[in-house]
């Protein structure tokens, strides 16, 4: 619309819809734009989604479909395909999946994918659990109750709902419950090491792989993200990413030497490099 055709649409409006006409063009034009620091440099095919969105004014305005999650990278494997299904049911060392797969849980909040992920893992342990404030006649290991016996001076709900957890915060945290615990920092494993904890860990169904990793270099949408791996498949050499934000991806095959890219990237707080959290019953 040219500006002479605007001002004449403007002049037939009332007061109040000039008004709110207004409001409307003004908030449009103050919309965010990504700061520059949050594009990568991944080869176009990488970031072309594998779902066309419903219409081209959605991919534009939203980058996903009308009536869903983020499309999932070509790179990755969904779990729901066929292709997905063969490499859980095929792999050897996919029994972190089954325990974790009943606990699953999409984290409260865009800042709460340590405590998600956390939580899943302590309930999948089958260890003691605490009362629940969310579940009275049930002992449960929640997010809501997370923070109950963690020292607030290493995490704390109203701090972690702005900000999420580090590697070692979460660690740390952790520590608070009857678990054992085992933190690296990505920067101090070569990719075959950080294959063999995958690989050993995720054989097993009383351990578990928290990841903490940076969404981009897998291809996705985003920052800094924690969720579990479940899984580990030796033939694609890829790992299975239970996401816990499902209100953006589902669960993923991610090609391993992209996960350890992920966790090499630098945390902006801790000034160190992401990496893994593995947690498993106590030895008696």
């Amino acid at each position: 619309m040219s500006r002479y055709s605007l001002m004449r649409a403007v002049g037939r409006l009332s007061q109040p819809e000039w008004i709110v006409a207004f409001v409307a063009a003004a908030l449009a034009a103050c919309a965010p734009v990504p700061p520059a620091s949050s594009q990568v440099a991944v080869p176009p095919a990488v970031i072309q989604p594998a779902v066309q969105p419903a219409s081209r004014a959605d991919a534009q305005a939203t980058g996903r479909p009308a009536d869903g999650p983020l499309p999932v990278p070509p790179n990755l494997v969904a779990l729901a395909q066929p292709a997905g299904q063969k490499r859980l049911t095929s792999s050897a060392s996919n029994q972190s999946y089954w325990p974790l797969s009943q606990y699953f849980e999409t984290q409260r909040n865009e800042a709460y994918c340590s405590v998600a992920t956390s939580v899943m893992a302590l309930n999948a342990l089958g260890i003691r659990r605490p009362e629940s404030t969310q579940y009275p006649d049930f002992p449960f290991f929640s997010q809501e109750d997370f923070f109950h016996g963690i020292d607030p001076q290493v995490a704390n709900a109203a701090r972690v709902s702005h900000e999420g957890m580090t590697l070692d915060q979460l660690s740390t945290a952790l520590n608070a419950f009857p678990v054992d615990v085992r933190k690296y920092h990505a920067a101090d494993l070569s990719l075959g090491q950080f294959r063999d904890l995958v690989r050993a860990t995720t054989g097993h169904s009383d351990r578990f792989v928290l990841l903490n990793f940076r969404r981009v270099e897998i291809g996705e949408t985003g920052g800094g993200h924690w969720s579990p791996l479940a899984a580990y498949d030796s033939a694609s050499d890829s790992a299975l990413l239970l996401d816990v934000a499902r209100y953006k991806y589902p669960a993923v095959w991610v090609p391993l030497a992209q996960l350890y890219a992920g966790a090499l990237a630098l945390d902006s707080v801790s000034g160190l490099s992401r990496g893994i959290v593995i947690i498993g019953k106590r030895p008696n």
